[in-house]
């Protein structure tokens, strides 16, 4: 599905491009992600096995993401040639939150394979909470940011004001 998904988007984006070279980016890209996406998945689980929380997140989200992204580019570079290269600050933007959505996933148990995996079905039901928790996270770390600045800034006035 996501090979389908990305394909399109990619005939999308480069629809000021001829019909054909337009559909050959597209079979290339899905082809790519069909061949790859497995690999790289799997090398986003094992960052859940890194010890520092920081380290298997830069793992998962950046480095992982960011060798599978210049793969693709490298392997279209050399079918499409320099024709392609407005599509980089998209693919990037789109690669670095997509691997923040599959991190937040793969960290709350859903998308797993081997022992630590659960069912599809049950994957699936807790996907949309999960989704729905991703949104919301920016919004609830700004407002706990917010809640602990004036939390200390209520404490320095009250230290203040026992002066």
């Amino acid at each position: 599905m996501t090979a389908v998904l990305r394909g399109l988007a990619c005939v999308a984006a480069l629809r000021h491009m001829e019909v054909h070279a337009r559909n050959h980016f597209g079979v290339v890209e899905a082809a790519f992600v069909l061949l790859t996406c497995g690999f790289f998945s799997a090398l986003q689980q094992q960052s859940l096995a890194i010890r520092s929380e920081l380290l298997a997140w830069f793992t998962c989200v950046v480095m992982v993401p960011l060798t599978s992204l210049g793969c693709d580019a490298g392997l279209h570079f050399w079918l499409d040639g320099r024709q392609t290269r407005q599509l980089g600050v998209a693919a990037l933007v789109f690669t670095v939150l997509s691997a923040t959505f599959h991190w937040h996933m793969i960290r709350n148990g859903v998308l797993l394979v081997g022992e630590e995996s659960h069912s599809l079905t049950t994957d699936l039901k807790r996907i949309p909470m999960l989704t729905a928790t991703y949104f919301a996270a920016p919004a609830l770390w700004m407002w706990k940011l917010a809640s602990a600045m004036i939390a200390k800034g209520e404490a320095l006035v009250a230290i203040g004001a026992g002066d």
